[in-house]
Parts: structure tokens; sequence; C-alpha cells
């Protein structure tokens, strides 16, 4: 039988956008996928995800935070999934709120609560990359 794949080789040659105020969240986060050998771009506002998304290189794949200051990520994943060279691209949003203190305005690929372990996050993000369907 062969083995599963790891993170790193389920997202070789891909660019990730990790969005997150919480600047120890995003630091240990990019450093996770890069010593996956992931290509990781980090932004700490909604304004500067949507300058990453809407750039020269969007991403393959997006990790959102929901609650960001100004520009929301509920706002983000909002345009994403209105734009059309932006509604393919997967989203795992985030929050540290707990269910009925906040409301999507639009489905995430994946969704995960703050905090999370490792194992979550990489089985969230190998499933968006393979097409596989999730739990909610």
């Amino acid at each position: 039988m062969a083995a599963e794949n790891t993170l790193g080789e389920e997202l070789s040659r891909r660019r990730v956008l990790v969005v997150d105020d919480d600047g120890a969240l995003l630091e240990l986060l990019t450093e996770f996928l890069e010593l996956q050998g992931v290509e990781v771009v980090a932004a700490a506002s909604g304004e500067a995800a949507l300058r990453e998304l809407e750039g020269p290189r969007p991403p393959d794949l997006v990790v959102l935070d929901i609650r960001l200051p100004g520009l929301s990520g509920n706002d983000v994943l909002r345009r994403m999934k209105a734009d059309p060279k932006l509604a393919h691209i997967p989203v795992a949003a985030m929050t540290g709120m707990r269910p009925g203190e906040f409301q999507l305005v639009a489905a995430p690929d994946e969704f995960l609560s703050k905090p999370f372990d490792v194992e979550a996050f990489s089985a969230a993000l190998t499933r968006m990359v393979s097409g596989r369907p999730t739990g909610h």
C-alpha cells in the first residue's frame, strides 16, 4: 500500500497566502509551511491579502483569519468568491470565535477553529489541494 503524501508533497510548487493579524501565529504558520517546502506569502491584514490576490501571481491556496482589523477576513472571502478570477482559489477560514459569534458571508473550502493542532491544519490543506470532500 502506498504511503500518504506529506503536506509538502501535496503543496509542492504551490503558493500559499496566510492571512492573520496575530503576528506570532502568522510567523508560526509561515515557518511550518516553509519547513514543508511550501512557498508562503504572509499578510497581516485584509487589505494586504487583497493586494496579493489581485497581484501578478495570485496564490494557489489561502489560509484566512476571519477576524481582522479594517477589511475583515469575511469581506476578503466574500470578494474572492464573487470574483471569477479568484473564486476557484481554495480558502481555509480560521477563527478563535465560538459558533454564534460570527456568520460567514461565503462558504470557505475548509474551516479551522483556533486553537488548532498541526495535524488538523495539515489535513485541511491536504484535502483542499487533493479535492477530497470535507466534513462540513
